[in-house]
């Protein structure tokens, strides 16, 4: 192997066994808490969501009108 090969063989085996020893049920565990921009972001893509639902609930109301109309 190049040793550019090896470099990135043994990081990516370094990375894999970290996952590894992460992901296993003794492993410590860490409280996530969101930064204020986090929950900004998450505020944001939450009120975009609703909005697009709202928008495509009228038009397939508008598209196809049944006489029970979505709720919302």
């Amino acid at each position: 192997m190049e040793p550019l090969q090896m470099i990135a063989f043994e990081s990516a085996r370094r990375q894999a066994r970290q996952h590894l020893l992460d992901s296993r049920p003794e492993a410590p565990q860490v409280a996530y808490r969101p930064t204020p921009r986090q929950e900004v972001t998450a505020q944001v893509r939450r009120a975009a969501r609703v909005h697009l639902a709202g928008m495509l609930r009228r038009t397939a109301d508008r598209v196809d009108p049944c006489p029970a109309p979505s709720a919302g």
